[in-house]
């Protein structure tokens, strides 16, 4: 099996077989290719019928084969094994907001590494407190898209941590 991981290895032990057993052992590799391709695809079904049934795979006993996920993925922690960052909720504090005007229209820090490049540009990054007044009207609804924004976020990331959470044991996470 090591033998088949390693490239090097293959390709030695490729050169060292005579064309026709070669031929042989890529017919077997094919076909097992087709069997595991067959079971991917029931698999999919089997994951498409529990989901609307409401079931996950794990809770109907399944765990899924790291051997059906591309060797690319095998070389560093699954998707599914890596802890996720826990996620926290920040809330947006209007006090503590800078903005900056570009092509006439009041817009939002989003963040501190921005300010930087900003200034380079020659455009002036400012306080709440130091907002021309004429842009002052537009404050509350860039908080207010800023806050939807960093809401919808939080929660995909709630999603992806209650998904490992529910396969690990942890706490689970409700969405904002």
């Amino acid at each position: 099996m090591s033998i088949l991981l390693d490239k090097r290895e293959l390709k030695k032990a490729a050169k060292e077989l005579p064309l026709v057993k070669l031929t042989d052992v890529i017919e077997t590799l094919n076909a097992v290719l087709a069997e595991r391709q067959v079971e991917v695809e029931l698999i999919t079904q089997l994951e498409q019928l529990a989901k609307a049934q409401g079931f996950t795979m794990e809770q109907l006993g399944y765990k899924l084969n790291n051997d059906l996920i591309s060797t690319d993925a095998q070389d560093g922690p699954s998707k599914a094994d890596k802890r996720p960052t826990k996620p926290k909720f920040k809330t947006i504090n209007k006090d503590s907001q800078y903005f900056y005007v570009e092509n006439g229209q009041l817009q939002l820090l989003r963040t501190h590494t921005m300010k930087k490049g900003l200034q380079e540009r020659g455009i002036d990054v400012v306080p709440v407190t130091k907002v021309d007044k004429k842009y002052a009207k537009q404050i509350d609804g860039l908080i207010a898209d800023a806050t939807a924004q960093a809401i919808e976020n939080f929660n995909a990331k709630v999603d992806a941590w209650n998904e490992w959470a529910a396969a690990n044991s942890e706490e689970i996470l409700t969405k904002k």
